[in-house]
């Protein structure tokens, strides 16, 4: 006896991705975003042993690519820290803790996210979650970008370098504060994006940890600045 199999077409089941949890952004203190960097530092610091190891070892090219993975990391630090740091300036404009800077009083925020605010009536979450979403595709890491960021945000980029990198005068910061920045992401880029080959030649650009130190310093100066205005600004 031969059962007869079912040829009936099944109904398509639409709509059965899983639904993806949203996770609501934290509002940090001061020091818990200076935390954040510090302790992202430390982890980063602590791949000099395994470089130095490679080195031992005579596994050079391994070693150098610790190296420039570490150059990336420390700028990647600085961007996530940029971003904490336009999050928690901004919100504290909206809240009127701290004075309003003049390219926040043209910022531009989507009618849907308007409408969103006045149906919350007296929360202000709206606009932190805002914040978070606005900013979170944004690279801050460009001389430009950072001077525009730190500026919308009420703290001066110009003071900011005359603090990271003190000269004689704040506008010889300005320029070397801005050179500084500009280098820095441009090796990012030469890393991240073509493994710190030369386009002309297709050769690898040397690196040695002296220079990864150097790179870590002056980031490490950039945010003590930054943080120390923050701090003055209450």
């Amino acid at each position: 006896m031969m059962i007869e199999r079912n040829l009936d077409l099944n109904n398509r089941i639409e709509d059965v991705r899983p639904q993806q949890t949203v996770v609501q952004p934290v509002q940090f203190e001061l020091r818990d975003i200076k935390a954040h960097f510090d302790e992202s530092l430390n982890a980063i610091k602590n791949q000099y042993a395994v470089a130095d190891s490679l080195m031992a070892e005579g596994k050079v090219e391994d070693c150098k690519n610790i190296w420039r993975s570490q150059v990336v990391f420390i700028e990647g630090i600085l961007d996530f820290y940029l971003h904490e740091m336009s999050k928690y300036g901004l919100y504290k404009m909206f809240k009127g803790e701290w004075s309003k800077s003049e390219q926040y009083k043209s910022l531009q925020i989507p009618i849907l996210k308007v409408e969103e605010g006045i149906a919350a009536a007296e929360s202000k979450e709206w606009f932190f979650e805002y914040l978070n979403d606005r900013f979170s595709r944004d690279v801050f890491l460009s001389d430009e970008s950072m001077r525009k960021q730190l500026n919308l945000i009420g703290i001066e980029f110009g003071k900011a370098m005359s603090i990271a990198f003190p000269k004689d005068t704040m506008n010889k910061s300005d320029r070397e504060g801005a050179y500084i920045v500009r280098e820095l992401f441009k090796r990012r880029n030469a890393i991240a994006h073509q493994i710190d080959r030369d386009h002309a030649s297709a050769q690898q650009n040397d690196i040695t940890k002296e220079y990864v130190e150097e790179c870590a310093s002056q980031v490490t100066a950039i945010v003590e600045a930054v943080h120390s205005i923050a701090v003055d600004k209450g």
